[in-house]
């Protein structure tokens, strides 16, 4: 998994504001009508900072790159999947 330099910067905004978590963990999830969603939440693990991707969405992830992107009216990770087939018109679920 590649990270952009503002989906680091971000992750790391996070991390400031929760200091109990030392990582973020990544992963998909099955949702919406196309099948998978990503999931993004805080680790408790250790004292290092860290991403960790779930084992089960390995292959999934396999080459991804997560950036972050802000706009006037929202901001949020973008994850730039090759492995990806389709998507749902909604934007919010995918399949690999």
């Amino acid at each position: 998994m590649i990270l952009t330099k503002s989906a680091v910067a971000r992750a790391l905004q996070l991390l400031q504001m929760n200091p109990k978590a030392t990582g973020l963990r990544i992963g998909v999830r099955t949702r919406g009508c196309n099948g998978l969603s990503y999931t993004l939440d805080f680790c408790f693990e250790g004292h290092n900072v860290r991403i960790f991707i779930d084992r089960r969405a390995q292959l999934t992830l396999l080459g991804t790159e997560m950036d972050y992107q802000q706009g006037v009216l929202s901001s949020q990770f973008v994850f730039n999947n090759p492995n990806i087939k389709g998507t749902c018109g909604c934007g919010e679920s995918f399949s690999v």
